[in-house]
């Protein structure tokens, strides 16, 4: 099992961690190929491995590791692209001012979502280059910008004077303006 946490790490699960329960199979707990939330037990530093149990996680903990890693992949997109536009590497760019972020704003998704409505709340606080502020706008507008959204429905107009279906031709165009 290779954890996205720990650089991709391989970790060990035991069978009897993997629930209160009684389970035969454990293939039909776990599935390979597939993304699982489990906790850290013990960390073996000089063997280079790591004890996982899922025995003793809560349903509102995933949840909440789910809303928080799902933020981590949107600042991970958007880092990622204006690295790319700036033609640096990423590492750099966490370096520089991407961790402060994370510093400064209780996530880094906050930050990024703050600079679409008060951006300079969010440049007095971390210092980042110019060039690299309207580069990073640019990708934040891209990608957190909220999409429009269509509403249909259906209702009826009724028009009941002598020029009924000019009378609601003509509103209509009017709305539509």
């Amino acid at each position: 099992m290779k954890l996205l946490e720990y650089n991709r790490v391989e970790a060990l699960i035991l069978a009897q961690n993997t629930s209160i329960k009684r389970i035969k199979n454990v293939k039909k707990l776990l599935r390979v190929g597939t993304q699982d939330y489990m906790q850290v037990t013990q960390v073996d530093q000089d063997g280079g491995y790591l004890d996982l149990t899922k025995k003793n996680i809560q349903v509102a903990e995933i949840e909440e590791k789910k809303h928080f890693f799902d933020k981590s992949k949107t600042v991970h997109l958007i880092m990622k692209m204006t690295a790319h536009c700036l033609q640096k590497r990423l590492v750099d760019i966490y370096d520089e001012w991407g961790w402060n972020l994370y510093d400064k704003f209780e996530h880094a998704y906050d930050a990024l979502k703050l600079c679409l409505t008060d951006p300079e709340v969010v440049f007095e606080r971390v210092a980042i280059p110019e060039d690299h502020k309207e580069q990073l706008m640019k990708n934040i507008r891209k990608k957190l910008a909220s999409a429009p959204i269509k509403l249909r429905s259906t209702f009826n107009l009724q028009c009941f004077t002598y020029e009924g279906i000019e009378a609601i031709k003509e509103s209509l165009l009017e709305a539509k303006k």
